[in-house]
């Protein structure tokens, strides 16, 4: 609650904003005073900012305000148990925008504005309407339908009318899922990893709004980039500058989860011939973590899309409570991950990731020795 505290003490700043403003429109009647653009961070390395953050910017230098406007979470580093579980809040927030732009100065991320062409009466009620989103309860961590770029879009389309939008034609990517747009987009391997791991389930429905996927920053600007205000372009190609330059670290070689999943494969092989204790909990620990991981937040956790997958099916760590009973479950447990990884080959699921198509060989691997190694066992007993 202390991350939230303090997130609640800068909602505060702006609060004088709206009176501001106001009184900034009686002065200057006709006068555009306002500017309200949409600011776009690059993506980082850790897995909650893998695909960048869009934010609104409102200024109004007569009045000496300059503010960026977003939904945020608290910090899932300081409660990982009450982020696994579903139950951090997020919340409007209102930082100056020297503060949000020094925050990624230090992750060394870029930040890029893109100015919109809006009448003066739109930015003067988004400002009115955004000012009174500060004073919202805190809601229940949601990144699917209060992400920052859905959430900057259903702000502008509220204070526009949607009536007043034109969109252009949707491109073809609209037509799937909001997991194809974003699983696609996630260029570090580990936070895709780790993120089709949590997202076990399906990501909604096809049939919601298309404003509604546009989830990533990037589609945010290429939907405005599109569309229309009463007539006119939002955005222009012109109204676009660099807030914050990338600051690019060395390439380093990096071990992926693709590399760890074919060595734990590699430890699988090589103990079909060996039978070694050791060898074999070194591929069943992180396939069962995995397993049990998944099946906890299946069970306990209210984060969108941690439903029942396949993706659970040759990670369950429920057939290993029954040990004693191994010789029964171990060959089907491993013909069924058998199936499953040809159903996936033959059927791609947009959630699988390719590491979780090796760990699950060497799941199957890993059975097939057990198996064989209790029937061995009863072999000397017998004679």
């Amino acid at each position: 609650m202390k991350a939230l505290c303090r997130l609640l003490l800068l909602a505060l700043l702006p609060l004088y904003a709206f009176a501001q403003v106001d009184t900034a429109a009686i002065l200057h009647p006709t006068e555009d005073f306002v500017t309200v653009s949409v600011c776009v961070a690059s993506p980082g390395e850790e897995a909650s900012s893998s695909l960048g953050h869009a934010c609104l910017r409102l200024q109004c230098p007569s009045a000496d305000l300059d503010y960026v406007y977003s939904y945020e979470a608290e910090d899932p580093k300081e409660d990982m148990f009450r982020f696994f579980t579903g139950k951090l809040k997020m919340l409007v927030l209102a930082v100056p925008s020297k503060i949000y732009v020094a925050h990624y100065a230090q992750e060394g991320r870029g930040v890029e504005e893109y100015i919109l062409n809006l009448p003066v009466r739109v930015k003067q009620r988004l400002w009115q309407q955004m000012d009174k989103r500060l004073a919202y309860t805190p809601v229940p961590y949601d990144y699917l339908n209060r992400g920052c770029a859905v959430s900057v879009l259903q702000w502008l389309e509220d204070a526009i009318g949607k009536d007043s939008i034109d969109y252009a034609p949707w491109p073809e990517k609209y037509n799937g899922s909001r997991a194809d747009m974003a699983f696609d987009s996630i260029t570090n391997e580990w936070s895709r990893f780790l993120l089709s791991t949590i997202v076990a389930g399906e990501v909604h429905k096809l049939n919601i709004n298309n404003t509604d996927k546009a989830i990533l920053p990037t589609e945010l600007i290429e939907v405005l980039q599109g569309a229309k205000a009463f007539g006119e372009p939002i955005l222009t190609e012109e109204n676009h500058h660099s807030l914050l330059a990338v600051k690019r670290s060395p390439q380093r070689v990096k071990v992926t989860p693709i590399m760890v999943a074919f060595v734990i494969l590699f430890l699988s092989l090589l103990n079909l011939r060996l039978h070694n204790v050791w060898l074999r909990w070194a591929v069943l620990l992180p396939c069962l973590l995995i397993g049990a991981f998944v099946l906890c937040l299946v069970l306990f956790s209210s984060i969108p899309c941690t439903q029942w997958s396949v993706l659970v099916v040759p990670f369950c760590p429920l057939p290993f409570i029954f040990w004693k009973w191994r010789h029964w479950w171990a060959l089907p447990f491993a013909l069924l991950c058998v199936a499953w990884i040809v159903g996936i080959l033959l059927y791609p699921h947009r959630l699988v990731d390719g590491a979780h198509i090796v760990l699950a060989a060497a799941m199957a691997l890993c059975n097939i020795e057990i198996y064989t190694k209790v029937n061995r066992y009863k072999l000397k007993i017998k004679k």
